[in-house]
């Protein structure tokens, strides 16, 4: 399994904002794509808040990278006791489609959690690499990942370092968790919206 470091926060401003403030502080957009993600877990675990962090800690995804592959890919999270990431890894298999991944972990005993459909622009200065997020229903997030995707450098060699890179371009952003979990915000508006 791969290990990731990687941080996520909420975005106080609007997404076409975010990305105009980045930009004028140097950024350029790398990349930008579209991620369709199912979030599959065993059908016999409960579907609660109370057990969110076990839900979010071990699943599968079926993720569409639009145009580009499909993936299922499982990933295992270490969630310390203040719900914040200390450790995550992933193993990843290319797919033929979408519909089948789906099927197929069905089979397995797998039962669909939630779905995310987000909109990303990699932005990169050169130095470091930050992805915008625009989640369908959610809002707009940022996330940055220890090693850059297209740069040879990382963007810190631990979590503290990150925070305070991305802390340095004086981003309007919630910086009072730097852990935020798309996946537990969208579970959250399932669990209340059923």
């Amino acid at each position: 399994m791969k290990e990731e470091l990687e941080i996520c926060v909420k975005v106080l401003v609007p997404f076409k904002e975010i990305i105009s403030d980045m930009l004028e502080k140097g950024f350029h957009v790398q990349e930008e794509f579209q991620l369709n993600d199912i979030y599959m877990v065993p059908k016999d675990k409960e579907i609660s808040l109370k057990e969110a962090d076990r839900l979010l800690s071990n699943y599968v995804l079926v993720r569409e990278t639009v145009g580009k592959r499909i993936l299922l890919t499982l990933k295992n999270k270490e969630i310390n006791s203040k719900g914040e990431i200390v450790k995550q890894s992933s193993v990843k298999c290319p797919i033929c489609s979408v519909e089948d991944g789906y099927k197929f972990m069905k089979e397995l005993g797998y039962k669909k959690l939630l779905e995310i459909r987000d909109h990303n622009i990699l932005l990169s200065n050169g130095k470091n690499e930050i992805y915008v997020q625009d989640v369908e229903g959610l809002g707009t997030y940022i996330e940055m990942e220890q090693k850059n995707l297209l740069l040879d450098n990382n963007n810190g060699n631990n979590i503290e370092e990150m925070i305070n890179t991305l802390n340095s371009y004086n981003l309007k952003i919630d910086k009072s968790n730097y852990f935020a979990k798309k996946s537990y915000d969208m579970l959250k508006k399932v669990i209340e919206n059923k």
